[in-house]
């Protein structure tokens, strides 16, 4: 539903019985059509065409699916909802078969989707803590987890980057202050910027928040020409923005270099120009 579309989990068609797979079908419009399963259920648990007689019924309660069986040289079919929590996840259902195992099919497609929609849920909640796992939940960027699995990928050769790629670090000025003055409301704000704007400037890269307010971000096959490029973009969305501030250190690991390098040294530079941001603005000072 967060996507608004439909994609075929698993099909089975039987060779020669004429019927063309679900792809065919899953254009932009499909999903709408899926929405109205749910009015022409009713209060049932399933949907059953099993003659023409049910047929002329379903094209006055559904036309646009009935349209879209008769095409298809559809008779008959049984569809089930996978739900779960009172949540539809899915759809399932038989069609094109001997209408005298109508019961049966029903039967057994009933205790399937029970089962299906138990898989289905968990396989989702164990996909949503596997993000929650690697997400900052507040800007919406990987976390300090997902930047460490990162760098020994990498490291250990189980994660390839292209050649040449920036390691940065940027680190955002003056957010202590707004958490004092402002609020921690306002400083959560100001991460979530933050975070939009390296996303924005960063893109095809992966963008960390490492702790706190500082961010570091590899961005894959760029060079000094390329790099420099997106520094000033950066710079200059923030000054932009009115309130973001960043202090940033970069390095280009070429053929033979380093993460693990480039990250010291990117730190270190960061570390630098937050020094002397600091100089030329006392006012704005953290501490």
């Amino acid at each position: 539903h967060e996507a608004r579309s439909c994609s075929t989990f698993c099909e089975s068609i039987k060779e020669g019985s004429g019927i063309l797979p679900m792809d065919t079908y899953l254009d932009e419009d499909f999903y709408n059509l899926a929405l109205t399963w749910k009015d022409t259920l009713s209060d049932s648990t399933c949907i059953i065409i099993k003659d023409e007689h049910d047929m002329r019924w379903l094209e006055t309660v559904n036309p646009l699916w009935h349209k879209l069986l008769t095409e298809a040289g559809v008779r008959n079919i049984v569809l089930f909802p996978l739900d779960y929590n009172g949540e539809t996840l899915a759809y399932m259902w038989a069609l094109e078969f001997n209408a005298d195992n109508t019961v049966k099919i029903k039967e057994t497609l009933e205790l399937t989707s029970f089962f299906m929609a138990s898989e289905l849920a968990n396989y989702r909640l164990l996909k949503r803590l596997e993000m929650m796992g690697s997400m900052d939940m507040l800007t919406g960027v990987k976390n300090r987890n997902a930047m460490n699995n990162d760098i020994s990928d990498i490291l250990s050769g189980k994660k390839d980057i292209d050649r040449p790629y920036a390691v940065v670090f940027a680190d955002l000025n003056g957010l202590k202050r707004v958490n004092d003055e402002d609020g921690h409301s306002e400083g959560d704000n100001l991460l979530k910027m933050s975070a939009d704007i390296l996303r924005e400037v960063f893109t095809g890269g992966e963008v960390y928040r490492a702790g706190g307010d500082e961010f570091m971000i590899l961005s894959p096959g760029t060079g000094e020409v390329e790099l420099a490029k997106r520094i000033g973009l950066m710079h200059a969305r923030a000054e932009a923005s009115g309130r973001v501030h960043f202090a940033v250190g970069t390095y280009i690991v070429g053929d033979d270099g380093d993460i693990l390098t480039a990250m010291r040294s990117a730190d270190e530079k960061m570390y630098s120009d937050k020094k002397e941001y600091y100089e030329l603005h006392p006012d704005r000072r953290y501490r």
